[in-house]
């Protein structure tokens, strides 16, 4: 469910800075929920009923606590929906190694994402005036909840390797086409194993965090561009 809301005064408020050209763009884009979403973890509530609130939107615990997102969640998830490069191209999933499964899924139906329409001019990625793209400005704020803006969900206490199993298998998405975001190092390298591009963020999504995370792909796939042009041109000698 979405709803509408203008920013204050009628003043435009401008897209994410995050917005870039890319050229090569991740079919799969998958994030762990504690600490890389949200905070606190689910394990330090202390659990239902959650409640939200009708006018702030604030979601809690039972006692009281709120449960928060990390500000670049608004701006990357605006990015992954709305933005053309993204948008008909990518799918978001989230892994999660929860012991509370039910908690973290009722806070995915109820937390809102302020999502701002994004658009990217056209234009090849590689200009010369960096790779910042142009942005238009939007006067509008969609809020939707987080579950509807996630294509997979793999949410129960099992290894990132289980998850990312099911994940491949419900996509069809290879694993080098992914791109995974997590705040625990030993998830990182675990999954990075199967050939996933990873990015580390030990203090939450960030904006910073998602641009290294989108270099990093786009480096793994330059690399298998160049491996593969390679191999291909010592093929033609041998001929």
């Amino acid at each position: 469910m979405a709803t509408k809301k203008k920013t204050s005064g009628g003043a435009t408020r401008s897209s994410p800075s995050i917005a870039r050209r890319w050229e090569h763009i991740p079919r799969l884009v998958v994030f762990d929920l504690d600490f890389t979403l949200w905070y606190p973890e689910m394990y330090e509530l202390d659990g239902a009923p959650f409640k939200k609130n009708p006018v702030t939107g604030v979601v809690t615990d039972r006692s009281g606590e709120q449960v928060h997102f990390f500000p670049a969640v608004h701006s990357v998830l605006s990015v992954l929906t709305t933005d053309l490069q993204f948008k008909g191209t990518t799918e978001v999933a989230v892994a999660s190694k929860t012991t509370e499964p039910h908690w973290a899924k009722t806070c995915m139906k109820l937390m809102d994402v302020d999502v701002q329409r994004i658009h990217v001019n056209a234009g090849a990625a590689d200009d010369d005036d960096d790779d910042k793209s142009d942005v238009a400005p939007a006067d509008e704020l969609e809020k939707t909840r987080l579950q509807s803006l996630v294509d997979y969900e793999a949410i129960y206490p099992r290894n990132k390797r289980v998850h990312f199993q099911q994940l491949k298998e419900q996509s069809g998405v290879e694993y080098e086409d992914m791109l995974f975001f997590d705040n625990e190092y030993g998830n990182i390298v675990d999954v990075g194993r199967l050939g996933v591009v990873c990015a580390y963020c030990p203090q939450g999504l960030s904006e910073g965090s998602w641009l290294q995370g989108m270099e990093a792909f786009q480096n793994a796939k330059n690399k298998n561009k160049n491996k593969n042009a390679d191999a291909s041109s010592t093929h033609d000698a041998d001929y």
